[in-house]
């Protein structure tokens, strides 16, 4: 189990993934020097990791889909291992209920999503069926959940450090994501708090112009900077995913009431057969009925159509985790290549460099 002083570190950078070490010192009352110590033996392990996920913003084109697969029972590990080395699927569990197999993938537009359902999961002879839900609007997602609730000076010394979503730079045709910019997004999804000067090493571009590319990524909300951390160890290892319908009219309030609940981690608005898609961490399988019971009581429209409990996540946006749920190595997220072309069999040094440094022992670095 973790101690209080880790789960107080790792809240503290759930609301501000990037802080200085001195800003979190300040906010928990320690130094920074023992903050960063602490941190590099929570890293080490695998219990909590900080990465950069692609945003999903209405000013790009980025997309974002949840695929359930089915397969041969016996095939299920074999398949999920495959699929978690690709740069588009961002996040692989396995699942029981009515899939085997349940993938999150994000592409930069909605023709890189098809090329890849279409050339590769399309073809894999060991899936037998899929069912794609794109999302439409995500209400909430993992970079909000938090573990723990500091008070409120220490919550606000952290909110000032967060990068702000910055008006000049919401416009899709202000951001272009050149080769120079695309790499900085992979080593970020890395290493979400590498520094400054880190990345200009590790790219070859001056400081300067790496300033300038991260303030446009993680202003225009193209990238999420997130704090991860091993749901085993959060005392809520019971994860499930519930497919809802609601009427349409009523569809952002609805979705809004969710995200108030604490156990809440993920709720998105889908195309699909059922319009919600929510994602909660209990305590135990036996929580579902009664989170169940507390929605119907809020929200008597809306009706649970589906449910899958997570037997075992392999990967977590880009990391890959053990059977404890502990990042044991990374598959940089690269939602802007060219999806027909083999999606795992690329080479990056600079990307491999940076999580040799920061990943501690035994991380790994895959696919790339």
């Amino acid at each position: 189990m973790l101690s209080d002083d880790d789960r107080a570190l790792i809240g503290a950078l759930q609301i501000s993934p990037r802080a200085s070490w001195s800003d979190v010192g300040e906010a928990l009352g320690i130094s920074g020097v023992t903050a960063a110590r602490r941190w590099r033996r929570i890293t080490s392990d695998g219990t909590a990791w900080v990465t950069a996920a692609p945003g999903m913003t209405r000013w790009a084109q980025q997309c974002l889909a949840y695929v359930e697969i089915d397969c041969a029972p016996a095939k299920r590990q074999e398949v999920a291992s495959e699929l978690a080395r690709h740069e588009f699927v961002v996040t692989v569990e396995i699942t029981t209920g009515s899939a085997d197999i349940l993938l999150t993938i994000a592409a930069a537009d909605l023709a890189t999503l098809s090329h890849y359902l279409l050339d590769h999961i399309g073809t894999m002879p060991s899936i037998l069926r899929t069912r794609v839900r794109v999302a439409t609007k995500i209400y909430t997602e993992g970079s909000s959940w938090r573990l723990v609730e500091l008070d409120g000076p220490g919550q606000r010394v952290l909110e000032r450090s967060r990068p702000a979503v910055d008006p000049s730079v919401v416009g899709a045709d202000t951001v272009t994501l050149t080769p120079d910019v695309q790499q900085i997004a992979r080593l970020l999804s890395v290493d979400g708090r590498a520094s400054l000067a880190e990345l200009a090493e590790a790219t070859g571009i001056s400081p300067t112009t790496v300033r300038r590319h991260v303030h446009r990524l993680l202003g225009a909300r193209i990238l999420l900077p997130r704090t991860d951390m091993a749901a085993e160890l959060s005392g809520t290892p019971v994860q499930v995913y519930l497919w809802a319908e609601a009427p349409v009219d009523g569809l952002p309030a609805t979705a809004r009431t969710l995200t108030q609940l604490r156990q809440v981690r993920l709720c998105a608005t889908v195309s699909s057969a059922t319009s919600l898609v929510f994602c909660a961490w209990l305590h135990t399988v036996e929580e579902v009925h009664r989170l169940e019971l507390t929605i119907a009581k809020q929200l008597p429209q809306l009706r649970i159509m589906d449910r899958l409990i997570v037997l075992r996540t392999v990967k977590r946006m880009g990391r890959l985790v053990d059977h404890r749920g502990r990042a044991v190595g990374v598959v940089p997220i690269a939602i802007w290549g060219d999806s027909r072309e083999d999606p795992h069999q690329h080479a990056n040094d600079a990307a491999d460099g940076l999580a040799t440094r920061q990943g501690g022992e035994g991380f790994r670095q895959i696919g790339y």
